[in-house]
């Protein structure tokens, strides 16, 4: 018999049109990950708002909500209604790591950073009645004891498209614009490749879809762990994708054992045409001159490439809207994705905006923080003259006429999986440039 239950929510804002994201429910990690750190006498329901929604009726003895900073007016909400009742409420994730002192506002503890180092300490207080204000680890969390996430929780739409995986957390990058980093780190930590596949051969077990995605935020930063990992993953016959950086495509081997364990797609971030807007971001590892070669040798070995670049850099002039979207349409991108630099809490970026004196005050609007609002002063430009670029460029590259022109420039043999992929994307592209972009004619701005 259960003797005490928990609820989990992902907590997701569905009046927000989010334009960038896949067609289907993308099966979280984080809060089903959580899910199994509960000893065996808990009842855990895991409610991710993208497909459920949460029972405020409900009576649990502990609420956790984890959400991103959009998202984070709606998780408030929710937590203040289940507090109101008296359910202690403790949130964790990205956002309220950065900026807890305006969680607590809402919840009775937060969590900052990592939960699995802390968690056995939170449930003790939590007995005994004593939960803290704030729980942060003193180390990162070694993955070697991570636990098979909860996706039994889920329902089983989140699993009919793709499954989603962790095998390494933390990046040793810096770049500035980056909110991932200070949560996991620098320092590149990596489940054993043994347990990375054994959990995978399960989920193949259980009928869930041949589609991985892993979350890593480099999946082959470690070459030697990449190379260990792909080698592992060809028996399975999977297909996967996953985020990865301009590097990989420089290392043969690697990208040809990449091909045979069957990558499908890879989230590049080139970021910008500008290398002076890299290097100030502190990305100059990237290199701009070789960004039509690096595309070129992923496609032509059959990875789509889903590309990202961000407006509203220093160095950034009205121009580069127009020279952004000649680029992608030239060098046949795939899945061309935009986006505002956005001065995440926690991020190197608002601070030097911040000091700059050139941060927008939004006054706690954190649903502009999804990538597409001008939220500072840019140095070259207007905001305006940025909100409407950017706009633009979306609008022009989601046009059929370009979408087609694209893919049919430079074909790969996932043409049609391609063409899918972007048209099943074009109409939350398109309901989102219809409700803030007043109707133009599609020209480039001057």
């Amino acid at each position: 018999m259960k003797e005490r239950k928990a609820l989990l929510i992902h907590a997701v804002d569905k009046s927000l049109i989010i334009s960038e994201q896949p067609p289907f429910p993308f099966p979280v990690l984080g809060i089903t990950t959580l899910a199994a750190l509960f000893p065996e006498n808990w009842e855990i329901e895991v409610i991710d708002e993208d497909v459920d929604l949460v029972d405020l009726n409900s009576e649990p003895d502990l609420i956790g909500i984890s959400s991103l900073t959009l998202n984070i007016p709606h998780a408030y909400d929710i937590a203040d209604h289940f507090r109101k009742k008296g359910i202690p409420v403790i949130m964790g994730g990205l956002h309220v790591s950065s900026l807890p002192h305006e969680a607590l506002y809402h919840c009775d503890s937060v969590v900052i950073g990592e939960v699995e180092p802390v968690f056995d300490e939170i449930l003790k207080d939590f007995e005994n009645k004593k939960l803290k204000k704030i729980y942060k680890a003193k180390n990162f969390f070694d993955l070697k004891n991570v636990p098979i996430a909860r996706r039994d929780l889920l329902k089983p739409i989140h699993h009919k498209h793709l499954t989603s995986v962790q095998a390494t957390r933390g990046c040793p990058n810096n770049c500035e614009f980056c909110s991932v980093t200070p949560f996991f780190g620098h320092r590149y930590r990596f489940r054993p490749v043994e347990a990375v596949i054994k959990e995978i051969e399960m989920l193949l077990d259980m009928g869930m879809s041949r589609t991985i995605f892993f979350v890593d935020d480099n999946i082959a930063e470690n070459e030697h762990y990449a190379e260990k990992l792909f080698k592992a993953l060809i028996p399975l016959k999977i297909r996967w994708g996953s985020f990865a950086s301009v590097r990989l495509a420089k290392n043969f081997k690697l990208l040809d054992l990449a091909v045979k364990s069957g990558c499908l797609e890879l989230f590049i971030g080139f970021e910008s045409l500008e290398q002076s807007n890299l290097e100030i971001a502190s990305k100059n590892f990237v290199k701009v001159k070789e960004f039509p070669e690096i595309i070129d040798r992923f496609r032509s070995n059959g990875i789509m490439v889903q590309s990202a670049f961000i407006f509203g850099h220093d160095n950034d002039t009205k121009d580069i809207f127009k020279k952004t979207v000649d680029f992608v349409q030239r060098t046949g991108i795939d899945t061309p994705t935009f986006g505002i630099l956005t001065p995440y809490p926690g991020t190197a970026l608002r601070d030097r905006l911040i000091k700059e004196g050139r941060l927008i005050d939004t006054k706690g609007e954190w649903h502009k923080y999804d990538g597409s609002y001008a939220l500072f002063q840019p140095k070259n430009m207007s905001v305006e003259e940025l909100q409407q670029g950017y706009f633009w460029a979306k609008k022009y590259c989601c046009a059929p006429r370009s979408i087609i022109f694209r893919l049919l420039r430079r074909p790969n043999k996932n043409f049609f999986l391609a063409m899918l992929v972007n048209f099943s994307m074009r109409a939350n592209k398109m309901k989102q440039i219809k409700q803030r972009w007043k109707k133009r004619p599609l020209v480039a701005p001057s």
